[in-house]
């Protein structure tokens, strides 16, 4: 990957950073595919196909938060040539809801980027976390 793709695909990821920060779902949908955008988050019913199902998916997130903070860590960011590249990292979700403290770390995301005519855009996020039922070095 060159190193000015590598930069716009970190720019783009600062960016979902911040807009989920300052909870604008405006902007996060402007940073989607199109309404082939798939998101998919921990909960049970947290999967979501096209732009109306995400967005109603991140107001729901928004609007059971008071603060929120979305930290990244240990990005990988790997290329399948100039239009598509995917990127594997740590996540913490941290903030207030209800008058109360919550954090949710050690979440997994991927997310599936393509190049568009607009620069790169969300395809496909995907957050997951460790099943903690599962022992270390177990495979089930």
């Amino acid at each position: 990957m060159s190193d000015a793709m590598t930069l716009e695909v970190e720019a783009l990821i600062r960016q979902w950073q911040t807009c989920y920060r300052t909870k604008d779902a405006d902007a996060l949908m402007a940073l989607a595919s199109g309404d082939d955008v798939v998101l998919v988050g921990t909960g049970a019913d947290e999967v979501r196909f096209g732009l109306a199902a995400a967005r109603e998916q991140l107001e729901r997130d928004f609007g059971q938060t008071d603060d929120v903070e979305l930290t990244f860590d240990n990005l990988r960011i790997n290329p399948a040539g100039d239009s598509v590249a995917f990127v594997y990292g740590d996540a913490v979700v941290a903030g207030w809801a209800g008058g109360e403290a919550f954090e949710m770390s050690g979440l997994r995301f991927t997310f599936g980027l393509i190049r568009t005519a607009l620069g790169w855009r969300f395809a496909q996020v995907h957050v997951s976390v460790p099943n903690a039922a599962q022992d270390d070095g177990s495979s089930i």
